[in-house]
């Protein structure tokens, strides 16, 4: 079993995630393309992915704020043959919207909120912020931020990017989760603390918008119908 670490890139730099997945142990490898769904497409079979590998794939932008062998435990630990993709953050249950972090079942944060996870965001440590979602646990998406998986989800999942998607980068987490979570595979929030440069900025754009139409369309009939609060108490995306 190998454990690889495929992470989208606009520019190959010595980067923090870079430097720690080599530490752990994991082979790193940027992906230049100009759409992440070429990009994991051809990473997978570039590197000639097996079935029992461990394969994470995660922005180029974040920082992994514990040690090494705490990570690595962690990952083995929930990281399993079942597995469709483990992730920081994502929602118990989809709503209408299409939006994962609008999934609230009480006023934010409330512990039965829909959403499970947290992330840090800011430019470091010592200026950051903390967005609470909720606790850990089984999940029916992941967001695409940090993911972690085996071979054999991504083999029996398609990461080519769908006919009627604009966005080139937008909707590629939830479309790959989805399908995972449909073929009975568990998609988790493990209790991996993360650090994120951005603050997902890319949201609301007019091709992210056209990509969550068209992910809507096709699966959105088994999505809830949740009556979310005042956009004052909406956690930010991860």
């Amino acid at each position: 079993m190998r454990k690889v670490a495929f992470v989208p890139t606009r520019e190959e730099k010595e980067r923090p995630i870079k430097t720690f997945l080599e530490k752990a142990g994991w082979e790193f490898y940027y992906i230049v393309k100009d759409s992440i769904f070429d990009a994991y497409t051809y990473a997978i079979k570039k590197y000639d992915i097996m079935a029992k590998d461990k394969v994470i794939m995660c922005h180029d932008d974040i920082t992994v704020l514990t040690s090494c062998e705490i990570f690595n435990e962690i990952i083995d630990k929930e990281v399993d043959d079942k597995t469709g993709f483990a992730g920081v953050a994502g929602p118990k249950k989809l709503n209408k919207t299409g939006c994962w972090w609008h999934g609230l079942g009480k006023e934010y944060p409330h512990p039965e909120s829909f959403l499970r996870g947290m992330v840090f965001h800011g430019s470091s440590i010592t200026d950051c912020f903390p967005t609470y979602y909720g606790g850990f646990g089984e999940v029916h998406v992941v967001d695409g931020l940090f993911m972690v998986t085996t071979g054999a989800t991504l083999h029996n999942i398609t990461t080519k990017m769908p006919k009627d998607y604009v966005g080139k980068w937008d909707y590629y987490d939830m479309y790959y989760s989805i399908q995972a979570h449909l073929k009975g595979r568990k998609n988790k929030v493990i209790p991996i603390p993360i650090l994120h440069a951005s603050q997902g900025e890319g949201a609301m754009s007019e091709e992210w918008d056209t990509n969550r139409k068209a992910f809507i369309a096709k699966y959105g009939s088994k999505f809830d119908d949740i009556t979310l609060p005042h956009q004052s108490q909406l956690p930010q995306q991860a």
